[in-house]
């Protein structure tokens, strides 16, 4: 992988790791600026008021009591306001553009396989509630799409699918082979198990540790969220003014569970069960052991990140809709069954949705659901207030009371200062079998008398048969503001790949991934 580094001067607009989100440089600050210490002089903190389940309206000012650090503050500024997605559209579909506007959507597809419910709910927003001068971003497992537009909203719409349908086949091929190698590794113990191998209990045992690690890269890639993505998100999403909405598509997961009657699950019991030697009654409780292990694992909501992702969409002020769908996969085995997992773990993105004025549902009429969360109103108060205090601590608790009994507040609870912008991967380009990109917004540290930045880059290829044709990670030091990076793959052949690209920002704890589909 060669890389040069090196300011190149051409900073005043650059394209972020969107569909088509446009930010001038004096909006993100230079890297200049990036090392200086940022001055916080009013604080915006949206605030919903349930009241018996239902948004309160008509509150004033003098309602609210707000506290930064427990100092109570004067609120500059109120206003209430009331919001839904859905309004009346005044301009043919041919002539809407994606362009940058007064409204953005962001449109999370946390779905285990493409199908038509999808693209029919894609279809209907983009012709339905999208408006000229709306912005869109695409994400999928933790990262953002990179969509090729066409010149108006049909050729827009159809790269979007084509691009899902791309990345959904090669998450799903490996996911599946994962599934299969699973059901292989049974087969091989129920024989051992049926034959009186001599070491069934290590059989038994890798049999469990592979199915332990099966699950961990499953809920790495469908259920848990990575934080320093949505972190790094939500930074560039606070740079924008305007209406900022997320809709997000949950297919509820599912995962292959040992059939209890299976006859690999007999089998395992009745030799657990028939340990009478003192070392076989050891192993057998290693083994048992093993299975706690990974029960405990499968409880996602109890290590899922809630309060950082819920904080995360409220200061963004992003209202998130949630649309939950069941899966219709199926996978065809004696001793294992697909089973639907982590139900509880929803309950945390529903906390989300009701913290931040969003909708939920569960249905898989995607496109009722997504008629229904358009029509539904997100009603919010917005407190401005300049902390009373020094601005020393990089982060700060906040706390709104409202001056009425048996309400419910919701509101943002934390308050970061002198962030920069987070890690950004810009200026892609391909060539003749070759691709250029170039990484800004690190941070970076003095040791040893140079200031540098630490982190890595990650760069999959795969061809149109969804096989993996090139992985490459590489450490990086970033001694200057930007860093550019060059790769050629002389070695294959002509035609079209998806890329992956992920950033890491070692020092921030930030990430950033460019998708695309490209052509050599």
């Amino acid at each position: 992988m060669a890389k040069t580094s090196g300011p190149t001067g051409k900073s005043a607009v650059f394209f972020l790791i969107s569909v088509f989100l446009l930010v001038s440089a004096d909006a993100l600050g230079g890297q200049q600026k990036l090392q200086e210490k940022a001055v916080v002089t009013a604080v915006e903190v949206p605030v919903r008021v349930l009241f018996q389940g239902k948004p309160l309206k008509g509150l004033k000012a003098e309602d609210f009591e707000i506290y930064h650090n427990g100092v109570k503050q004067q609120i500059t500024h109120f206003e209430a306001n009331t919001r839904k997605i859905s309004s009346s559209r005044e301009i043919p579909e041919e002539e809407l553009i994606i362009k940058p506007g007064r409204r953005l959507f962001v449109l999370i597809f946390n779905v285990f396989d493409y199908n038509d419910s999808v693209g029919e709910a894609i279809d209907y927003f983009f012709a339905n509630l999208f408006q000229q001068g709306d912005e869109v971003m695409v994400i999928i497992e933790n990262k953002a799409l990179n969509i090729e537009t066409g010149t108006n909203l049909a050729g827009f719409v159809e790269s979007l699918k084509d691009t899902l349908k791309k990345y959904k086949a090669l998450s799903t091929k490996y996911t599946y082979a994962a599934y299969r190698e699973l059901d292989n590794l049974g087969d091989e113990l129920l024989v051992k198990l049926r034959t009186g191998s001599w070491d069934w209990q290590q059989a038994i045992s890798k049999f469990y540790d592979h199915y332990k690690q099966v699950w961990l890269e499953y809920s790495r890639q469908f259920l848990v969220p990575n934080v320093g993505f949505y972190r790094s998100l939500m930074k560039r999403l606070k740079q924008r003014e305007g209406e900022k909405w997320a809709v997000y598509f949950h297919q509820r997961f599912i995962f292959p569970r040992l059939k209890q009657e299976g006859t690999i699950e007999r089998e395992i019991r009745y030799k657990l069960e028939s340990a009478v030697d003192p070392r076989d009654q050891v192993l057998a409780r290693l083994v048992q052991d093993k299975q706690m292990e990974l029960l405990r694992l499968m409880d996602v909501s109890g290590t899922f990140p809630t309060e950082t992702m819920n904080d995360l969409f409220m200061e963004g002020n992003v209202t998130f809709h949630l649309v939950l769908m069941k899966s219709s996969q199926d996978l065809m085995s004696l001793d294992f069954e697909l089973k639907e997992v982590a139900q509880d773990y929803e309950d945390c993105f529903r906390q989300i949705s009701r913290s931040t004025g969003g909708y939920t549902t569960l249905s898989n009429k995607v496109v009722e659901a997504l008629k229904e969360a358009a029509d539904a109103e997100d009603h919010y108060y917005l407190l401005v207030y300049s902390p009373q205090e020094e601005k020393s601590a990089s982060e700060s608790e906040i706390e709104v009371k409202v001056k009425k009994e048996g309400v419910r507040v919701l509101n943002l609870k934390h308050l970061a200062f002198g962030e920069a912008p987070p890690i950004t991967i810009k200026n892609f380009e391909t060539g003749r079998r070759t691709i250029k990109l170039s990484l800004v917004n690190y941070q970076r540290v003095r040791t040893k008398g140079v200031l540098a930045g630490y982190g890595s880059v990650k760069i999959t290829l795969f061809d149109e048969a969804s096989n993996k044709v090139f992985d490459e990670e590489k450490s990086l030091t970033m001694t200057e503001a930007e860093l550019h990076i060059s790769l050629d793959f002389e070695f294959l052949e002509r035609g079209r790949y998806f890329i992956i690209i992920q950033a890491v920002d070692l020092i921030a704890n930030e990430v950033d991934v460019f998708t695309k589909q490209i052509e050599f």
